[in-house]
């Protein structure tokens, strides 16, 4: 069987890196704000572009839609965010935040840079934009190699 050091893979180490970022961040939020992480995300797609649907926050917070739908819920019941139909597709809902989530906001943001600068104690702005560099080189890698193969190896399939 062939030995794996995983303490030295760049993969697990951004892993529990961000399990551990993910982890302080929604207790930061949780007793600071009364919010989750996942809720965070869900206002942070809605500060960004208001009134997307259900499934574009989906996409962009990274959950599947049914995996959504309980949080949306949850934060329309607690005066968070409304629905309101499409204007042009009745059955599309697009979602807004509400005044109580604006309100929030502020708060929100400073538990993040809170989390942010505690992660970065004792590491030189150099070092911090060498590493948002490399990992951003070894993501557009990534996504490069396997967007390729993936697509070629679809077309050699039909």
């Amino acid at each position: 069987m062939t030995k794996y050091d995983f303490e030295s893979s760049v993969g697990f180490v951004v892993n529990n890196t961000a399990k551990a970022f993910q982890k302080t961040l929604d207790f930061e939020l949780r007793r600071n704000v009364g919010v989750t992480l996942s809720q965070w995300r869900v206002v942070a797609s809605l500060v960004q572009q208001p009134g997307l649907t259900q499934k574009e926050i989906a996409d962009k917070v990274g959950v599947e839609g049914a995996t959504l739908v309980p949080i949306i819920d949850k934060m329309e019941k607690e005066g968070l965010l409304k629905r309101k139909p499409d204007s042009k597709d009745r059955r599309v809902n697009r979602i807004y935040l509400t005044q109580k989530a604006d309100s929030l906001w502020n708060s929100m943001t400073e538990c993040a840079i809170y989390i942010r600068k505690v992660s970065a104690k004792d590491i030189s702005e150099d070092k911090l934009e060498i590493t948002l560099e490399t990992l951003r080189k070894i993501s557009k890698n990534l996504s490069t190699y396997f967007e390729t193969n993936i697509s070629m190896e679809v077309s050699r399939k039909k």
